[in-house]
């Protein structure tokens, strides 16, 4: 790990435990480095957070101290404004009462030390059983449908109302969403799931960003070791294992908590069951922090060519799929159906 990602790690870390960094003095080249380091990781304004810790004579100067004050400021002014569109949905949905259950950003913002640190693209909404009362009630009947959601924006906040919670490609992802609608029979008035159902989701919700595209980001991983770390009291790592286990999903349970504590510096050892390959753990750890993800294999080669690249693709994955929801047979059938796909275009 070269001396860049260091010093962006070290800083995080300070930021998400409330801590001065301990760092050598670090030249304005150095700076700049770091700063487009985060910025690639969407984690600018929590790096800030830090960096404003520091002795005035350790922080960056000239035009990329001004970069690191502007981002933050974006930063909060996006959340400050998210906010008051979701200020005014709710005031809608109780005049109606009309429940509704925040998902992901929004919810995990308040996990962070500063909630406007942490950037949220839109806002991730469910009516539990009434999506076209909720999609009327966010102002449009008849909106653009993207898979499991609509999409709505409010004010230029794009607002997501979701009808499922996951994608429903594999049986592991229609296990976990059947478990968590189970859990939504009781409305709540915090507007959450409850800590085990947000625990699947979010899990879910992670590992769809390696299924869909084998990429995963950094803000993912510390949204999720956040949370496990506010419900170290609430959840009951032995109940986690065994519902991780019915889906399928054990081994990214392990990989997420080891790499998210690592990450943001907090003993989370209580919810890893078992020892993870060190192998594993390091191409992981490299796939998130390089940010150097697998390419899609090009649909226009050559039948050869596509097969034997597709080929080297699947065995250059293998060891990945030890953490993703598609069982052997359910990869084999999506190239099988992704072949046939291709022949038909």
């Amino acid at each position: 790990m070269d001396s860049t990602t260091q010093y962006m790690l070290a800083l995080l870390r300070a930021s998400l435990n409330e801590t001065t960094p301990n760092l050598p003095t670090i030249d304005t080249g150095e700076w700049e480095r770091i700063y487009w380091l985060a910025r690639k990781h969407g984690v600018v304004t929590m790096v800030n957070d830090a960096i404003e810790k520091l002795p005035s004579e350790q922080q960056p100067q000239g035009d990329i101290a001004l970069s690191w004050t502007l981002s933050a400021e974006r930063t909060r002014y996006h959340y400050a404004h998210q906010t008051e569109v979701l200020q005014a949905i709710d005031q809608k949905a109780r005049a109606e009462n009309l429940p509704y259950i925040l998902l992901k950003g929004m919810t995990l913002a308040k996990l962070y030390p500063r909630p406007d640190s942490r950037p949220c693209g839109d806002i991730d909404i469910c009516f539990p059983h009434n999506f076209e009362r909720g999609n009327a009630l966010l102002g449009d009947s008849n909106p653009h449908l993207d898979g499991k959601h609509a999409e709505i924006a409010i004010d230029g906040v794009p607002v997501e109302n979701h009808k499922q919670l996951l994608d429903l490609n594999f049986k592991s992802q229609k296990k976990a969403e059947a478990y968590i609608w189970n859990t939504l029979s009781t409305p709540s008035d915090n507007h959450t799931l409850c800590p085990m159902a947000n625990m699947v989701y979010l899990l879910m919700h992670t590992v769809c960003h390696l299924t869909a595209k084998y990429k995963l980001a950094l803000r993912n991983v510390l949204d999720w070791g956040l949370f496990l770390r506010a419900n170290q009291e609430t959840l009951n790592p032995d109940e986690c294992h065994s519902v991780m286990k019915q889906i399928g999903m054990d081994n990214a349970f392990n990989m997420l908590t080891y790499l998210s504590a690592e990450f943001i510096g907090s003993d989370l050892s209580a919810f890893i069951n078992g020892n993870l390959p060190q192998r594993d753990i390091d191409r992981m750890r490299e796939l998130i922090l390089s940010k150097q993800y697998f390419e899609a294999v090009p649909q226009n080669l050559p039948l050869f060519q596509y097969l034997l690249t597709r080929f080297k693709r699947n065995s250059q994955r293998r060891w990945l799929y030890r953490y993703l929801p598609a069982s052997p047979s359910e990869r084999l059938r999506n190239i099988i159906f992704n072949f046939s796909k291709r022949n038909t275009q």
